[in-house]
């Protein structure tokens, strides 16, 4: 009697190995290089570390170990051949990703096909973007890397490690949600800059979005002191600010999102009515602006003093909105959220996204939130008139002023 369920495992494991199989098989016809396995051997590889673990829980464990060396003996033996053949250095990608696919292939039978699936598509995706990793590193500066190994330090050494209790009177401080926060802004800024560096400056709308994602006040500082030196271009620079500000917006909902499910429906309509306003004049914006190339310096997306500072603001208002939310109910929550988006709208979004799952209503929470984004948007009406070209600051200042007073009615009836 065949069994269904070892077949189904053997066959899943031969499809993983044809996807990776089938990536090399291209990179090696594309760069014309020669290669040790391909679309037919990364299949028997991921096969032969099924049966092997198959073969490990069944008759022995040191079936399973001596599969292990033996798959790690003919790859260093072909990879030393190859490399005695080859004029130029040729690395040990496949290699590396061939003794990978045979625990890939062991991982289907202990049933973790989630996982081995995962791997298998991570590491052929990785495969595949071999040209843009290479050009990546060969444009990244010695200090995007160091801040890169400081956000690396943040998020997987020093994050582990805080304890996960609330501290202090109300319960004002729990040093692992401050810092889980600290993590998730910045890795939004870190995102935004790698879209930023992928696709380069190609434009000042394409910059405006991306712009926005790391900051969009730094984004309409940019664009307003860009205007007073370039006036011909103005109603682009006004499309960058704009597109930068609507981005906003789309941060705070996936904000919300990841951080409390249940406070995005109400989130929804007003903002997602702001985007819409946003895309509006967009549109109309791109149709009457010059095709021009944009410019912003944005910097590292990640430096220790910002992060600490984010961390501080994201405490102080988690703190003050529990104490004014206990002495003075919603109205003390609204206080702290205007003057929360004078400096920083993310700050108070996590806080009060995180507030609302225990200590604040759904509903303060939503127009906290709001009051907050609308006053980041006046800020930055403010930075254009003030910083900005004449009739650069008029249109910005007069279309921030329109989503305020839509900002407010929603508000008051959604």
């Amino acid at each position: 009697m065949i069994d269904l369920s070892l077949l189904k495992d053997f066959l899943i494991a031969l499809a993983l190995g044809a996807l990776i199989g089938l990536e090399r098989e291209y990179d090696r016809y594309r760069t014309g290089k020669s290669d040790y396995a391909g679309i037919r051997t990364f299949p028997l590889i991921a096969l032969f570390g099924s049966m092997a673990a198959y073969l490990g829980a069944t008759v022995s464990v040191w079936i399973f170990v001596a599969s292990v060396l033996i798959i790690g003996f003919l790859i260093a033996v072909t990879y030393v051949a190859l490399e005695r053949r080859s004029k130029t250095y040729r690395g040990a990608t496949s290699e590396i990703a061939g003794f990978i696919t045979f625990f890939i292939g062991a991982l289907v039978f202990y049933d973790k096909v989630t996982i081995s699936v995962s791997l298998a598509v991570i590491m052929t995706i990785i495969l595949y973007m071999r040209a843009f990793l290479h050009t990546f590193a060969k444009r990244i500066k010695a200090i995007e890397l160091a801040d890169t190994l400081k956000f690396a330090v943040i998020a997987f050494v020093i994050l582990p490690f805080l304890p996960d209790q609330n501290y202090g009177p109300f319960g004002i401080f729990n040093p692992y949600v401050v810092w889980l926060m600290v993590v998730f802004i910045s890795g939004i800024g870190f995102a935004g800059y790698i879209l930023l560096k992928w696709f380069g400056q190609k434009g000042i709308a394409l910059t405006g979005i991306l712009g926005g994602l790391i900051s969009s006040t730094a984004v309409t500082m940019s664009f307003s002191q860009r205007s007073k030196h370039e006036k011909k271009i103005y109603r682009a620079l006004v499309l960058g600010v704009i597109l930068a500000n609507g981005i906003m917006f789309i941060r705070i909902l996936i904000e919300v999102l990841v951080i409390n499910p249940e406070l995005f429906p109400k989130m929804i309509i007003p903002l997602s009515s702001l985007a819409l306003i946003t895309a509006i004049f967009s549109y109309f914006l791109y149709k009457s602006s010059q095709k021009v190339k944009g410019k912003v310096d944005l910097g590292s997306p990640f430096t220790i003093g910002p992060a600490l500072k984010f961390g501080a603001l994201f405490a102080a208002i988690i703190a003050f909105v529990k104490i004014a939310d206990v002495y003075f109910a919603s109205r003390g929550v609204y206080l702290v959220s205007f003057i929360s988006g004078i400096a920083d709208v993310d700050a108070i979004t996590v806080s009060l996204s995180q507030l609302a799952k225990t200590s604040i209503s759904l509903e303060t929470a939503k127009n906290g939130i709001i009051i907050a984004a609308l006053t980041n948007v006046f800020v930055k009406g403010g930075i254009a008139m003030w910083f900005g070209d004449r009739e650069f600051g008029k249109r910005v200042f007069g279309i921030f002023a329109l989503l305020i007073v839509v900002g407010v009615v929603l508000v008051m009836l959604v």
